[in-house]
């Protein structure tokens, strides 16, 4: 006598694995701007699993060595990376939404780990880094942790400066969050020089 149980379940195709990325991805930013916090959450957490699966078997250091290079068609090697930035907007969008929510140690677990995976692909001296580094820089100052901050915001600053003009609005909106923490640590003069600089920059 046969038995009767559930049908194994097939792996989702990419395609498949690229349109539930999609949909969960702008649904859950639909529910954050509606403050519908919960209900993102639920959609990012599905959006980022998607994005796991899409990537599932890739390490980043490894995408972009010269031996990888070696073996994978151009095609096959953009569409690695491009599902390890995938990979990493999932991992941005949820810790975002965690420190949104007050969920600190989930939130640096996420951008902790997205950090990892941009160092190996890009290197410090590149801008999707820097967004990383200010993002911890900021969930540190919520923390109160602000040494760490500290190093974060200037480890950031030095890509923008190197990068950037100086009065780009990534560069502004970075000293606007140092200032901020320097006036928490009491450090008022240098809050003061930093304020000053803003002032300048926004004027040019």
């Amino acid at each position: 006598m046969l038995e009767t149980g559930k049908a194994p379940q097939t792996k989702p195709s990419r395609e498949e694995l690229l349109a539930t990325w999609q949909k969960y991805s702008e649904e859950g930013h639909k529910a954050h701007q509606d403050r519908r916090y919960a209900f993102a959450e639920l959609k990012f957490i599905n959006a980022l699993k998607a994005a796991e699966a899409l990537a599932e078997g890739l390490k980043s250091s490894e995408v972009t060595s010269s031996a990888a290079k070696e073996k994978l068609t151009p095609d096959e090697q953009a569409r690695q990376l491009e599902d390890l930035e995938r990979l990493t907007r999932g991992l941005n969008n949820l810790a975002a939404l965690y420190q949104l929510q007050g969920k600190y140690q989930m939130a640096e677990e996420m951008y902790e780990r997205c950090l990892d995976i941009k160092l190996d692909l890009f290197g410090e001296l590149h801008l999707d880094t820097a967004v990383n580094l200010h993002n911890l820089a900021t969930l540190h100052c919520a923390k109160r942790r602000f040494e760490k901050a500290e190093i974060l915001f200037k480890r950031a600053l030095e890509v923008r400066e190197k990068l950037l003009p100086a009065s780009s609005p990534e560069i502004i909106s970075l000293l606007k969050n140092y200032a901020v923490m320097l006036a928490k640590v009491h450090r008022e003069d240098e809050a003061r020089e930093m304020e000053e600089r803003i002032k300048s920059l926004e004027n040019q």
